[in-house]
């Protein structure tokens, strides 16, 4: 079962051209009570132990395909994109970014 990030959960939606939100979380597959990682660890064990898709960036492009050409990204739970998640929204085409909740 699905859950959410014990240390932080964040959404990003993608609201295309045409006006369709795709939203990506950082959901879990493994949901832990307290996050696994140690200050200073990198993300590795979100993937290893959590067995986290990805960011929610990340997971809203994979779930966009092509129709990320062209959106806008917002970001809520976090006040800033990660340069991977970066890196993956701009590569999709998605125009800008910003931080809280879609209009």
């Amino acid at each position: 079962m699905n859950g959410p990030c014990a240390k932080t959960t964040v959404r990003c939606t993608l609201v295309t051209p045409s006006g369709e939100r795709i939203v990506g979380t950082n959901e879990c597959a493994n949901p832990q009570a307290a996050c696994p990682r140690a200050p200073g660890e990198g993300y590795e064990k979100c993937q290893s132990i959590c067995r986290q898709l990805g960011h929610a960036e990340v997971v809203a492009v994979m779930r966009a395909g092509e129709r990320a050409r062209g959106s806008r990204a917002y970001i809520e739970g976090h006040t800033y994109a990660c340069m991977n998640c970066q890196h993956a929204l701009f590569g999709a085409g998605v125009k800008s970014v910003s931080v809280g909740a879609p209009e």
